[in-house]
């Protein structure tokens, strides 16, 4: 064997035994663990004698752990946006399983479940998402009720997918009561009080957004424009 030859393979052979050695060592603390908790003989310092081990072994799993929701909440973002939504629910849904009682998750999952429901071109299977959406968000309000991107896709759900105008108002309401310059929820509120005949309740949201918006937004345009349509219509 070459000189080059034997060094790559003892390189490996090094690295191999580094990754064996991690493990072995919470092996052997599980074992050591094991041990002292079958004697019935132990006493407080045996007891104590095993708890740092344990902790390194927890703590590098709750790392571990936190990384990898992290990962898979970034990664479902990123699958939403490209419109990969089954991808984005499978990764969302690993968070989830790793993180059960985070609203933030919840909220993401409702989101995804709304655009499954949007994009589905089976009743059925529309009719499933958005009852799936409808139920993670009213789970991550239930965890954090001041979650204000939940009750913003509440909204929308009960909307778009159930029909529910008035319903939708009272969550975009609430959403506008916490965040009073939220120009998407306002424009919201527009179109549900357009739709429902109250157009001096439209009017007062687009005269607001004209009040939030800068001259030279294009949002702002759009907003001045709905109002000259209101007007009309009134």
């Amino acid at each position: 064997m070459s000189f080059k030859g034997g060094l790559v393979l003892c390189v490996t052979l090094a690295m191999i035994g580094l990754t064996g050695c991690g493990y072995f060592e919470e092996r052997r603390i599980l074992s050591e663990s094991r041990k002292v908790l079958s004697n019935p003989d132990r006493d407080v310092e045996d007891l104590n004698s095993i708890r740092p081990g344990l902790r390194r072994i927890i703590d590098m799993k709750l790392q571990a752990v936190n990384q990898l929701v992290v990962v898979d909440r970034v990664l479902g973002r990123k699958y939403l946006v490209a419109g990969s939504y089954n991808l984005a629910r499978e990764a969302l849904e690993e968070a989830e399983y790793l993180q059960p009682y985070s609203a933030f998750i919840k909220k993401d999952l409702g989101e995804c479940h709304y655009f499954l429901g949007a994009s589905a071109l089976d009743q059925e299977e529309r009719d499933t998402n958005f009852q799936k959406s409808r139920a993670y968000y009213n789970k991550a309000l239930e965890i954090d009720p001041e979650l204000v991107e939940a009750r913003y896709g509440l909204s929308l759900v009960l909307y778009f997918g159930y029909d529910d105008v008035r319903g939708a108002i009272e969550q975009m309401k609430m959403v506008v009561e916490q965040d009073p310059r939220n120009v998407d929820a306002r424009f919201a509120l527009g179109r549900y009080f357009y739709e429902l005949g109250e157009y001096s309740k439209a009017l007062g949201e687009y005269i607001e957004i004209t009040n939030i918006l800068p001259k030279s937004s294009p949002r702002r345009a759009k907003a001045e424009e709905n109002i000259m349509q209101i007007n009309r219509k009134m």
